[in-house]
């Protein structure tokens, strides 16, 4: 009740001087209770004159009769309200015994918030919020907690804003963690958190987690666990300084942490335990004191008795956290929680990952750059003898038990943990010898790794151990025996290599390479060193090192006393293959004769190359002169070369692709005639040859070269036809349609054209353009309908093109639509108006109508050209109209009166459209102003000429100047 307590004390005071205000200074009456100064709280330490409640009520009282302003009466009876809860307050605390007696301000309270709740707008001074906030503390100092609790509710629903929310929510939370409800609780501690209020946060954070942990949810507790923790050892940047800030918070911080350190441990332990503060830490990001909480859950599980939990925690926190200072310590908890609960089927395995984590091969002594303490160097000295001695003599033993067994599987298993002991072993060998170099039985430590590497399986540490061995101690025992054994040991990893690891393997290769050169190198008398050698040779070869192939090639075959013909045919082999690679072609042709006559007798063995095989490689040599004749511009020679292959090697391939490169740089060279009958003849021996699909575009080139249109186009009919590609079909029809027009063969560039223009609508302009071509040949050919029905296809595709329109394809369309609208217009003029005038007047506008909207369809292209031919005919259209009128067929047997008058009549039937022709031709004649002046411009002017002549057909005067000065 703190927080209560110090709100009615703020209450007393704010009606002290309210009382003082209102009724004893006059300048303060002339203003309002809302603008009085916010309540301060006297000075403890000086004397506050006690004023009886009765008498500020009653002034209060006083003033409520004759306020009528509502906002003030409000705010009085806000200070009537406060003054009621003072009252009952020390009531209270006078009180001897427990009965209710907070029911006036409660009743006050609530008419005040009912009435602020019914108004639009707030009274200025009396806030909603606050009514609510004391309502509660008059209900919970009464004892009526769930009524408390309710006002509590709404003051959180009505007023989420409020500056008291922190406080609001912060009470709520107790109410609901003292229920039982930790779900509500949780909630309202959260939102207390969230705002920005810090009286609560830490605390309500604290609360958090326990409401979390109440209802079982103990991940989200670690988390909120976690920030208490953040917030508390804020001031430790570094493991190490975690002590310090624990120190510095003092006794009832300090407590606080190791309660929720405590609450922390189990939750761990109600999860997964030490995974549980990987989790954490994963989520939240690494914490200075997590080893704090790895010993808290380490001792919880001791105290539990829980040794291997214990142990698990402490080498989880190693496992996770392999560089931190405080490992070793906890490796060695490790251990030491293994022999409290007497677990000695542990402890040796926990030894050797000490010295494996703290070890000179460790990260953790490579960072520290092997400053360790003397106790941690001794016991590592001590711990790997005792290891190494162990573990070899086990695997000795655990080999010799396997080989007495029979059955497969008992077998198998006992010499699976014989190599798993020499691994150990040898990593213990190893350490000694790395960790203590100096030491007199470095060398034989060294035979003794390399032995227990091998057994192990371990054939890549094996070998370096061996090559250790045999050329930088050089032993006169052991020295050429490891030196060939580390060539085998090569071999060894190169095979068990998988093939998708390339890189090792030739890292592996490599590394065989160089013990074979070394190995004939150290020791030259061995009889297996020119052997060794040989084998080097193609190794070289194939790590792409043809200079050292080459020579390590001829020094086998120089080799005295001469070796086998079994080394001298791989020599050869990788000789010539070393000489084609560097380009010596003539050299590498020279090699590869070699092996051919070696062939028949050593080149039976797997993996060496057939005698079509290395034919083939003559020929590929031979093409590489001619390669090397082109890059030195001497295309002849080249050419000359290339067909010489046929005659050599003619069972090649790469014969057959010599003469296709032939005919190609013939081409190059514009020798047409060499070129096709060259290329004619590939086509005629190897028709099924892949090559020979690409023989119809060459010979397009060659033939167009040569104004053969006709076969030009025959071999675009062929590429149309065998072609997958769809441009490639489509641009060879195009083509061949075009040479077969060239070529004059007319109905087979029609069918082309046809062809193109009804399957590749797309691109519009090549489609249209070949519509467009399909016109002229049918006028060629004299087939209108056919010609018609393409220039309503042009104008149909144009439509259809919609935003694709171009210029030229509008063009076409307002060409084909000016032709086809020729007819029309020439009916039009065709039809004379004969008695009986209306008959033949009728069948006049049909046709007029009907030539006039053929030119109105013209005009909707706005191409100039047609515009202004479309505009010019339909004004004659309209001058026509008029003077058909006028020189209609006259009724019979009119007297000279009635002729007279139908002349008039006619004339009145008339002008309409001779006016309509001069606006008409007056509007297309005006185009002229802004630079368009055609030869229907012209007409137009020549029509308005004779339609106004006194306007159009004025005479020029021409005025001669002199400018001459006399």
């Amino acid at each position: 009740m703190s927080r209560f307590r110090l709100i009615y004390l703020a209450c007393i005071g704010v009606s002290l001087m309210t009382g003082c205000g209102l009724f004893g200074d006059s300048d303060a009456r002339k203003g309002t209770l809302a603008e009085l100064p916010p309540a301060t709280l006297p000075n403890a330490a000086k004397t506050v004159e006690v004023i009886e409640i009765d008498r500020i009520e009653a002034s209060y009282r006083k003033a409520l009769a004759v306020a009528e302003e509502p906002a003030l009466r409000q705010q009085i009876l806000l200070r009537l309200a406060d003054l009621e809860m003072a009252r009952s307050e020390r009531e209270q605390e006078e009180a001897t015994d427990l009965r209710r007696l907070y029911d006036r301000p409660i009743a006050m309270y609530r008419e005040l918030i009912d009435y602020e709740a019914s108004k639009p707008q707030p009274t200025q001074g009396v806030d909603i919020d606050q009514l609510r906030y004391k309502l509660a503390k008059a209900y919970a100092l009464d004892g009526r907690n769930a009524e408390a609790a309710a006002v509590l509710d709404e003051l959180a629903q009505n007023h989420p804003d409020s500056p008291l929310m922190s406080e609001t929510q912060f009470r709520r939370a107790e109410k609901a963690f003292s229920d039982g409800d930790y779900t509500a609780a949780e909630s309202h501690y959260r939102s207390v958190v969230a705002g920005d209020d810090d009286t609560f946060k830490q605390n309500a954070l604290y609360m958090q987690g326990w409401s979390q942990f109440k209802r079982g949810d103990y991940d989200l507790a670690l988390h909120a666990f976690a920030q208490v923790l953040d917030q508390l050892l804020a001031s430790a940047k570094q493991p190490d300084q975690v002590s310090q800030a624990m120190a510095d918070l003092g006794p009832a911080r300090s407590n606080l942490v190791g309660d929720t350190l405590r609450v922390m441990g189990l939750s761990l332990s109600y999860l997964d335990g030490a995974a549980s503060i990987t989790d954490l830490q994963t989520e939240v990001g690494p914490k200075v004191y997590q080893h704090l909480l790895y010993e808290q859950l380490g001792q919880l599980y001791l105290e539990q008795k829980r040794f291997n939990d214990s142990a698990e925690t402490y080498n989880h926190f190693v496992e996770n956290n392999p560089n931190s200072d405080f490992a070793p310590d906890f490796s060695i908890k490790t251990i030491q929680t293994y022999e409290q609960g007497n677990f000695p089927s542990l402890i040796l395995p926990a030894k050797q990952d000490f010295v494996r984590r703290y070890g000179i091969t460790s990260r953790f002594w490579t960072e520290r750059n092997g400053a360790l303490s003397n106790t941690a160097r001794a016991y590592l000295h001590e711990s790997l003898q005792e290891l190494a001695a162990y573990e070899h003599a086990e695997a000795q033993q655990l080999k010799a038990n396997s080989q007495t067994l029979t059955d497969p599987r008992e077998q198998q298993a006992a010499s699976n943990q014989a190599v798993a002991a020499y691994a150990s072993a040898a990593l213990w060998y190893r350490e000694f010898v790395q960790t203590f170099p100096q030491d007199p039985k470095a060398a034989d430590m060294t035979f003794l790794l390399a032995e227990s590497l091998y057994e192990a399986g371990d054939l890549a540490q094996a070998l370096m151990s061996y090559e250790k061995v045999a050329y930088e101690y050089r032993s006169p025992i052991h020295g050429a025996e490891a030196a060939y054994s580390a060539v085998l040991l090569s071999q060894e990893l190169i095979d068990q290599t998988q093939p998708n690891l390339g890189e090792v393997r030739q890292q592996w290769q490599q590394r065989k390479i160089d013990n074979s050169l070394r190995f004939a190198e150290v020791y030259p008398t061995d009889p297996r060193a020119v052997t060794v050698l040989a084998q080097a040779a193609p190794e070289l070869l194939n790590q792409g090192d043809q200079v050292s192939a080459i020579a390590v090639a001829e020094r086998v075959i120089a080799w005295q006393p001469q070796p086998d013909g079994q080394l001298l045919f791989s020599s050869w082999l990788v000789l010539g293959h070393s000489q084609f690679d560097l380009q010596q072609y003539p050299a590498a042709e020279q090699a590869y004769w070699q092996v051919l006559k070696l062939l028949p007798t050593y080149g039976q063995t797997p993996g060496a190359p057939s005698q079509q095989d290395v034919r083939e490689r003559i020929a590929a040599s031979i093409y590489q002169q001619a390669q090397a004749s082109l890059t030195a511009g001497a295309k002849d020679d080249a050419i000359t070369q290339l067909l010489r292959i046929t005659e050599v090697t003619p069972d090649t391939d790469v014969a057959i692709k010599a003469r296709y490169d032939a005919g190609t740089y013939l081409i190059e060279q514009e020798r047409w005639v060499d070129a096709e009958r060259v290329l004619l003849s590939f086509r005629q021996q190897y028709p099924n040859h892949e090559l020979a699909a690409s023989l119809p575009a060459k010979l397009v080139v060659v033939y167009q070269n040569q104004s053969k249109w006709q076969q030009a186009a025959d071999e675009l009919l062929v590429m149309e036809r065998t072609s997958t590609d769809p441009d490639v079909k489509r641009q060879s029809l195009i083509m061949g349609a075009e040479l077969y027009d060239k070529s004059g063969d007319r109905n087979r560039a029609i069918e082309q054209y046809t062809r193109y223009a009804n399957n590749y609508p797309r691109p519009l302009a090549e489609n249209l353009e070949a519509q467009h071509r399909l016109t002229e040949l049918y006028a060629d050919t004299g087939d209108g309908t056919r010609r018609q029905f393409w220039l309503q296809k042009i104008i149909d595709t144009n439509a259809a093109a919609g935003d694709a329109r171009t210029d030229r394809s509008i063009f076409l369309a307002a060409s084909a639509e000016t032709e086809l609208a020729q007819p029309a217009y020439d009916d039009f003029l065709r039809i004379p108006l004969n008695l009986p005038l209306k008959a033949s007047l009728q069948r006049k506008r049909a046709a007029l109508d009907k030539a006039l909207k053929g030119q109105e369809r013209i005009l909707k292209y706005g191409v100039a050209e047609f515009t202004t031919q479309a505009s010019f005919r339909i004004g004659e259209i309209y001058a026509q109209l008029s003077r058909d009128l006028m020189d209609s067929q006259r009724p019979n047997g009119l007297d000279e009166l009635e002729l007279e008058q139908y002349e008039i009549l006619l004339e009145e039937q008339a002008y309409p459209f001779e006016e309509k022709s001069i606006e008409i031709h007056q509007a297309n004649a005006q185009r002229s102003w802004k630079g368009t002046y055609d030869q229907w411009v012209k007409r137009s002017f020549d029509a308005l000429a004779k339609l106004l002549p006194g306007r159009y057909n004025k005479q020029e005067t021409r005025l001669e100047v002199s400018h001459e000065i006399h």
